[in-house]
């Protein structure tokens, strides 16, 4: 009779609960924040493209148009680094301004990865316009 009245005690029941879920919540968090960053890498990653088509039309100038990509993602800071700039004129004054940036996984731990590369993930994109005359 005793047993049966301490094992239906439920009190401290919705503590050990909460201990329990609270790691998977803490996961969800950071995935959540991992995804709210990497959809920032594609934004500024567009954003430096059409900075570096907007440069490269006024001026027709690769390097001032890949140093304004360039302000662009450095001014982003956190995660995101710069990681290439190619622009290709086809001579009838049109040309493709294309940006690749790099986004640091953040919050995996460092003996998760083979190689360092691994940790990294690349976002290229690409704006298209005309040399202004």
């Amino acid at each position: 009779m005793r047993l049966k009245k301490i094992v239906s005690n439920e009190k401290g029941s919705v503590t050990i609960e909460f201990i329990a879920i609270l790691p998977f919540v803490f996961l969800i968090m950071l995935i959540c924040w991992q995804f709210l960053v990497g959809v920032y890498g594609v934004i500024i990653s567009q954003s430096a493209a059409n900075e570096a088509a907007k440069v490269y039309a006024i001026t027709g100038n690769s390097g001032e148009a890949m140093q304004a990509a360039k302000n662009v993602v450095n001014a982003a800071g956190g995660y995101i680094s710069f990681n290439d700039c190619d622009i290709k004129g086809n001579g009838s004054g049109y040309f493709t301004a294309k940006v690749g940036v790099q986004m640091e996984l953040a919050f995996l731990p460092d003996w998760l990865y083979i190689e360092k590369e691994d940790r990294y993930i690349s976002f290229d994109r690409e704006m298209k316009s005309r040399v202004m005359n």
